[in-house]
């Protein structure tokens, strides 16, 4: 039988319970299926790291200490809490092992646990060919779980797609009505879900798994979902061994990186250069760096500027007004009038060459300063651009009125101020404002205007960014002695983008679902070139250079 004092230095016992884990416990109570991280590991390395099975005694103590020792493990869900911990790609055997167990006590494994078992079969999928029993068994719980509702919860939806995904053949397919079914019981599908797919259609040689593969990916970026590196990594994988296909697949692929603003891991940015060695004759992948003024250390090449067109700016300025200014969210917190005013000011006084959000800078270096501290940091952002000859707006709320009298007089003599009232939304104001005054104008704001960007949809979305990045000044600190340091704008892209037939694509340490949206200047890049393949000649052009 297991040795018991293991486990419980591992899982606390129910009346002895671990201080620390009770003293988190009110801040965020543990989801079903998983441990706190370092007990989690504990246990997989102590317990089941190098067992393939365990006696159904040592099952016993096991769920009977899990359930003894947490409050949020139950009977209910203490099996997908085991199998949870078992979930490494060389634990599928003692996973089996302890749904066997359950079984040989009369015990039917609930939807949650066989979810979990699907999970690992994944797992042991991605790294190493799974045997045809092992395919079958999967099928065999795909349709134990379909055929037990007709319509899933997502959480469900989810664990079978991992398993369809494993198998061979065309079993996969029936993972696609699955994810149209997670739209209808969730918002959107998951990041998981998506990519699990969208990589296995990647991995499948037809043009209509790589059709299906590419738009998947689409709807993915379209919901602002990042997929995993495992989709980018099964392209590559193929275009290994399908090098005909690789100029085009990898062009369709750094298009998609740059109308996306994607950043791709360094694991993938590997893959790439792994790539170039194997088919030099097609690639060519330096990792690099950027010197001053976004100069590529390998090839010598600037950036392309992030500046966009008179044409876009057009586009930019003329939906704007539509689509973010005039929406139902907006008049919630201000009023028709106060637009019609504001847009009437905006006429009588731009264009201005600066457009300064009040409220974001005074509080930019903290909240609890008091109103002469905050007109004074405003009065000082003021000052920056007015001793460079610069037109200003300052727009701010009315209660800005009861601050520091020296402070705001100087505003007031230095800039135009438009004060709205206590409730408005600033942003609006601001860009509209900016975006008015024409292309050469700017901003000052730290805030990243996601949501503006969001409802300005796919086409303009990446064109609003770059406008962004070329015009939004902000406060990076005030000193001491009262002098501010302010961030300028970057005016090369950041994203992935070619220049004179060469790409430059930014990676990243390490996958994150939520990466940064502020501009900041990647560390590192690639740098890569695709060749057209060479011809190889026929018999009767070598014939015909032989003869000359």
């Amino acid at each position: 039988m297991y040795n018991l004092r293991l486990l419980r230095r591992i899982v606390p016992s129910a009346g002895h319970p671990h201080p620390r884990w009770m003293a988190s416990q009110h801040k965020r109570r543990p989801q079903p299926g998983s441990l706190p991280p370092d007990r989690l590991e504990q246990l997989r390395s102590d317990l089941f790291e190098h067992r393939q099975e365990l006696s159904a005694a040592e099952w016993i103590d096991v769920r009977q200490s899990l359930v003894d020792g947490y409050k949020h493990i139950n009977g209910h869900n203490v099996d997908a809490v085991i199998l949870g911990v078992c979930s490494g790609p060389r634990q599928l055997p003692l996973a089996k092992n302890y749904v066997e167990f359950l079984r040989s006590r009369g015990s039917q494994p609930n939807a949650a646990t066989l979810g979990r078992l699907l999970r690992v079969y994944n797992a042991a999928y991605h790294e190493r060919p799974l045997s045809e029993a092992e395919r079958a068994e999967i099928l065999l719980i795909c349709r134990t779980l379909q055929a037990e509702h007709e319509t899933l919860d997502a959480s469900s939806c989810e664990h079978i797609i991992h398993g369809l995904v494993a198998t061979e053949g065309d079993d996969w397919h029936g993972a696609l009505p699955l994810l149209e079914m997670m739209k209808v019981t969730t918002s959107a599908p998951s990041v998981a879900a998506y990519s699990a797919l969208a990589g296995k259609a990647f991995s499948v040689e037809t043009e209509q798994a790589q059709e299906m593969a590419w738009r998947l990916l689409e709807e993915m970026a379209t919901a602002r979902k990042l997929p995993k590196c495992e989709v980018y990594l099964a392209l590559l994988n193929r275009l290994a061994n399908e090098t005909t296909q690789l100029p085009a697949q990898l062009n369709r692929l750094l298009d998609f990186l740059e109308r996306h603003e994607i950043l791709v891991s360094q694991r993938v940015a590997e893959r790439l250069q792994e790539l170039a060695q194997q088919v030099p004759q097609l690639l060519e992948a330096r990792a690099t760096s950027l010197g001053p003024l976004g100069k590529c250390q390998s090839c010598q090449q600037h950036l392309q500027p992030v500046a966009i067109s008179d044409e876009q700016f057009r586009r930019l300025s003329e939906c704007f007004l539509e689509r973010v200014l005039i929406r139902r969210d907006v008049f919630q917190r201000s009023t028709p009038e106060e637009v019609a005013r504001f847009k009437k000011y905006v006429a009588k006084t731009a264009p201005y060459d600066c457009v300064i959000d009040g409220l974001n800078v005074a509080y930019s270096t903290g909240t609890k300063k008091s109103p002469q501290q905050l007109a004074k940091l405003v009065a000082t952002v003021v000052r920056h651009f007015r001793d460079q000859d610069k037109r200003v707006l300052v727009l701010g709320r009315e209660h800005m009125r009861n601050w520091s009298k020296q402070a705001m007089h100087y505003v007031q003599s230095n800039a135009s101020l438009f004060l709205t009232s206590n409730l408005s939304h600033d942003d609006p104001f601001l860009l509209y404002a900016t975006l008015r005054s024409g292309q050469d104008t700017d901003f000052f704001s730290r805030d990243l205007m996601r949501s503006h960007a969001f409802h300005l949809g796919p086409e303009l979305k990446p064109v609003f960014r770059r406008w962004q990045q070329e015009h939004q000044f902000s406060l990076v600190t005030q000193t001491q002695t009262g002098r501010i340091i302010v961030k300028e704008p970057i005016r090369h892209r950041l994203n992935a983008h070619e220049v004179s037939g060469t790409w430059h694509v930014p990676y990243c340490e390490a996958y994150t679902q939520h990466p940064t949206e502020s501009f900041e200047v990647p560390a590192n890049w690639l740098c890569l070139k695709l060749k057209e393949p060479k011809e190889t000649p026929t018999k009767s052009t070598k014939g015909k250079a032989e003869r000359r």
